[in-house]
Parts: structure tokens; sequence; C-alpha cells
């Protein structure tokens, strides 16, 4: 697995070139992009090509994948890059009943088909909203009843609703392509206030980490929501989970 950067984490870091300068500059060579920066495709691959960083897996949000489909195909053929993932519904489009979830699904494997052709795939990224329900009735769960749909677990979120990251990863291995790796501490306050940098929230990163070496996982995107350091965050969360893949199989 790879210790990689999500450019979320630097979003406030200037423009794109000098989001992907300040990541470079903390020792990482592979990342996640956000969007599109209200760039051309073949502008945002100039850019990121010119960083010499490589583009593992690219967020989208649903406006881009339902009005730029064809420009998030063409973005992710010039960078090389085999995975996009739909992070985020707006609180006005998230629908509150399981038919709503259902449509969301079936749309989402649409659009998964349609990147197949490609030679891409789909994942979707949780957040708190999609893992409320019983076990098997929650919207992720509706989600990753389509077999053609990857999964991207956001860790600080699972363990942020009390769920155990370990066992949800466990249940879904031969789905999970990436994570988001991110802490968090419950009781440290409200909305952002509770993330922390990682190894000093109270997710249980060894057990997290053991569970993901029996999964498809292939890159550990280190993310922070709102982080007052963000080269600290990066520096932090690369040598943390450096130190602790040593020996995991």
């Amino acid at each position: 697995m790879r210790v990689s950067a999500q450019l979320y984490t630097v979003r406030q870091c200037g423009d794109l070139t000098d989001q992907l300068r300040l990541v470079a500059a903390c020792g990482f060579t592979d990342i996640e992009t956000t969007g599109l920066h209200e760039l051309s495709p073949q502008q945002m691959a100039g850019i990121i090509q010119q960083s010499g960083l490589n583009v593992q897996s690219a967020h989208f949000d649903w406006e881009e994948f339902d009005t730029r489909f064809d420009e998030i195909v063409e973005v992710l053929r010039l960078l090389e890059c085999q995975v996009a993932v739909m992070p985020w519904l707006a609180p006005r489009a998230r629908p509150d009943t399981a038919r709503g979830w259902m449509a969301v699904s079936g749309r989402l494997a649409e659009w998964a088909d349609r990147l197949g052709e490609h030679g891409n795939r789909l994942a979707y990224h949780n957040h708190d909203f999609d893992l409320v329900g019983s076990s098997g009735e929650t919207p992720l769960d509706q989600i990753l009843a389509q077999r053609n749909i990857y999964w991207q677990p956001d860790i600080g979120w699972l363990q942020a609703t009390g769920l155990d990251p370990a066992a949800a990863i466990t249940r879904h291995a031969d789905r999970i392509l990436s994570i988001h790796a991110k802490d968090v501490d419950p009781k440290g306050g409200t909305g952002d206030e509770r993330w922390r940098d990682l190894g000093e929230g109270v997710v249980d990163w060894g057990a997290t980490l053991k569970a993901l070496a029996d999964s498809k996982c292939a890159d550990l995107f280190i993310e922070h929501d709102e982080s007052s350091d963000r080269r600290r965050t990066l520096n932090t969360g690369r040598m943390f989970l450096t130190e602790r893949l040593t020996g995991v199989t």
C-alpha cells in the first residue's frame, strides 16, 4: 500500500500549482485530486504532469459527473489514472427515503458502466450521512449493492459515527481500492474540531491496517478536513503510516 496525499487537505494553500508544490515538498510522490479546478482537462493534466506527481485516484463531485462527464474521462486518460471517486452529495441533494438512495445508487452504477468502457473504475467515498440505518440497510449498503461500484472508506467518519473501521473494511474487503486516512477524537469537540493528525485520535490504526492488508486497497490518502498546519499534517501522517506499514502483510 502506498502512503499518498489527498489534495483536499491543502485546498486552501493557493492554486493547484501551489498545492502540488507543497505536497511534493512533504515527500509525497502519489496523490488524489479534487475536482477539475475550473480548468480544462488539458490545463489540469499539464499542471499536474509538470509537478512530477502521480495521480492514483481522482475525486469529482456529483455535479461534475452529471455535467462534465466527458471531461472527467479525458482528464483521467491524460493523467493515466484509472480510479474516479464520487465523494459528496450536497445536503439538498440527499434522499430521505430508501427509494431515493436506490435511485442514487442506480445513477452511480450507470456512471460506473460508462467509465468501465474506458478502462476506469468508480468508487464511492462515505461521510456520516450515508452510514445511518441498520446494518445492511444504510445508504452505503444500497450503493455497494451495485456490484460495479467500489468503496473508498473514510476512516475518520467511520470512527466518528461509532463504527469499527476494521470490521467495516473486512466486510467489504473486495470492494476497497483506497482509503482516506483521517483520525478523530469524537470527544474533542463538535464539527471540524474533532479531527486530528494521524496517531493523535482514537482510531486503532494497527487493526485498521491489518484489515486493509487483506483487501484490494492500494493507497492510503492522508486527509484532514480543517488542519491548522497542513505541512505538519502531511509530514506527521506520512511518517506515522510509513512506520506502521513495516511488517504489515
